[in-house]
């Protein structure tokens, strides 16, 4: 019996994602750089050639791993935005992005490489600017509503500490005290 077109449509999304995962892990493990699409493919458990037939390019397989990595945040943040308390609302924000640092730490590592890589940055354009900014937005909108001093600085600054709490935690995860360093991060809007 032939398959019908949903599931047919069902396969080809299955094999897009089990691309764009195994392109996840292999740049984020050997770097955008020095990975090419028939690694991605063996990764994948698919021919170079079918891997050619979902992303036209390397580039384009790029592509789809920045947004996936977009949309895997976005699903993470857009219900915290519902936290009616200004301050509460940027603890969850806070909280969930040190949660899912050291329960996903290879999506981190993936996503430290994505940004910073000057080969990927070309690529991904703006989008990398837009999302740094999405996120420092959603800071600024709840210390705005907290009626915090400058509120713009405080963002700046507390962009400042999460980045760098990331790159220390994935230099050394095994000895970082990331609940400590979260807590510390946190402690002066839990009382705001």
């Amino acid at each position: 019996m032939p398959r019908t077109t949903e599931q047919n449509e069902q396969i080809r999304e299955a094999t897009r994602a089990k691309i764009i995962d195994s392109a996840m892990v292999l740049f984020a493990q050997k770097g955008y750089a020095t990975t090419n699409m028939r690694q991605v493919a063996k990764e994948a458990g698919v021919s170079t050639g079918l891997t050619y037939h979902y992303f036209d390019s390397k580039q384009s397989l790029l592509q789809a791993v920045f947004d996936n990595c977009m949309q895997i945040l976005a699903e993470a943040f857009i219900p915290l935005l519902e936290i009616p308390a200004p301050n509460q609302r940027l603890i969850a924000l806070l909280k969930i992005i040190f949660t899912q640092l050291e329960n996903d730490k290879d999506f981190w590592l993936l996503f430290n490489v994505l940004r910073t890589q000057p080969t990927i940055a070309e690529i991904l354009g703006e989008g990398l600017l837009f999302h740094t900014t999405h996120l420092r937005s959603l800071f600024v909108n709840a210390l705005q509503e907290m009626e915090w001093q400058d509120p713009e600085l405080e963002s700046y600054y507390l962009y400042t500490l999460v980045e760098g709490a990331i790159q220390q935690y994935l230099l050394d995860p095994d000895n970082y005290p990331l609940q400590r360093i979260a807590d510390r991060i946190i402690e002066p809007y839990a009382d705001s």
